[in-house]
């Protein structure tokens, strides 16, 4: 449980884990610590934690956009995806399906009590939600194993609350097995809130195509969806409400022309950076609230001191599955993350074993995932 909690944590904490647009949140990263967890303590194969993982992803997803729209005072994180984190221990552990449905549904009832204001606030406190889910789906299984019984329809009646109109119970069969969830999901290359990406998409064309720098720009304006305008502050005080602050990614963009993982840390927060900031507006668009949720794009427009007016529009940010990274892009970013802390050669074994699976044991990757000391 201690391990599902802590990798649960630390795969949130950089916000460069992989998303679902449709369910508004990680299903992944709700899923995998707490199976591999599962799966190297018990020895069990490759195979299983794929079938485990892939159910898991599935459940949790539909569980999330069965919960859409999600009541605006809710963080994302450690609600529905302790759902798909139990069917997926509990396919590990070889539950029938009476006992699997039981461990699903109080996985429901152990969903958090979050609030999305700890990221706009910085308390990091919400890092840990991802965790606490994968931690309560163990539970949840240990909790079905001894005996506990849940509620009938517990899914549903756990979840609905937290819903802003009504959990949306057909969506979690609609479809199933025809279409997969998993083609649906996406994946970032910036250290930030998804919902920053359009806006720092725009950013990057501007600066290739006009050679912009911060100096250049008098302002910044960036129209957006509802959800994401509401990223406005330009005063993040730690490096998690810079994550979740449209005019610092902006600025941090291009003061420092990249928006990885060194542009959101404790040392970018500077007063060079806040300055820049305070010369982004964001604002929501009717026209793009319209789109959520088949897109989430943005349009942003820079005024520079002399005079010019650019304006670049992403109907779709990067990592989208309806605007995907390459292969390679996607191995750029595994090598960008990991071979600082494992070295490359150790980094590109843990590479090719996970494209191996399931002929690799879930032993195996954490074993090629720990750095030598």
């Amino acid at each position: 449980m201690n391990a599902a909690l802590v990798n649960g944590t630390a795969g949130t904490a950089l916000e460069l884990d992989e998303g679902h647009k449709f369910a508004a949140g990680h299903p992944a990263m709700h899923v995998l610590p707490a199976i591999l967890a599962e799966t190297e303590v018990t020895d069990r194969d490759g195979r299983t934690f794929l079938e485990a993982f892939t159910a898991g992803y599935e459940i949790a997803a539909r569980a999330g956009i069965a919960a859409q729209p999600l009541h605006k005072s809710y963080h994302m994180h450690g609600i529905w995806g302790t759902v798909g984190g139990a069917a997926a221990v509990a396919h590990v552990r070889e539950f029938d399906v009476d006992q699997t449905l039981c461990a699903m549904r109080i996985g429901a009832n152990h969903a958090l009590h979050t609030r999305f204001e700890t990221g706009h606030e910085g308390a990091t406190l919400r890092n840990s939600y991802a965790g606490m889910s994968n931690m309560n789906a163990i539970v949840a299984c240990d909790q079905a194993e001894a005996g506990f019984t849940a509620l009938d329809d517990g899914i549903r009646r756990h979840l609905d609350r937290v819903s802003e109109t009504s959990f949306d119970v057909d969506a979690l069969t609609d479809g199933l097995g025809e279409r997969w969830e998993v083609t649906c999901g996406y994946f970032k290359c910036h250290a930030a809130c998804r919902y920053t990406h359009g806006a720092l998409d725009a950013v990057a064309r501007l600066q290739t195509k006009h050679d912009l720098t911060a100096a250049d720009c008098r302002s910044v304006r960036v129209e957006t969806y509802e959800t994401a305008a509401t990223l406005l502050d330009p005063h993040p005080k730690n490096s998690l409400a810079a994550k979740f602050s449209i005019p610092f990614a902006v600025a941090t963009r291009l003061c420092r022309g990249t928006s990885g993982k060194r542009a959101f840390t404790t040392d970018a927060l500077t007063e060079e950076t806040i300055e820049v900031a305070e010369r982004v507006t964001v604002e929501t668009s009717p026209d793009l609230e319209a789109r959520v949720p088949e897109a989430r794009s943005t349009r942003v427009t820079v005024k520079t001191r002399d005079g010019y007016e650019y304006a670049e529009f992403v109907e779709h940010a990067q990592g989208d599955h309806r605007n995907p990274f390459t292969d390679k892009r996607l191995r750029e970013k595994y090598h960008a993350l990991t071979d600082p802390v494992l070295g490359r050669e150790q980094a590109s074994e843990l590479h090719d074993a996970v494209t191996e699976l399931p002929d690799v044991t879930p032993a195996t990757l954490t074993a090629l995932a720990t750095p030598d000391e």
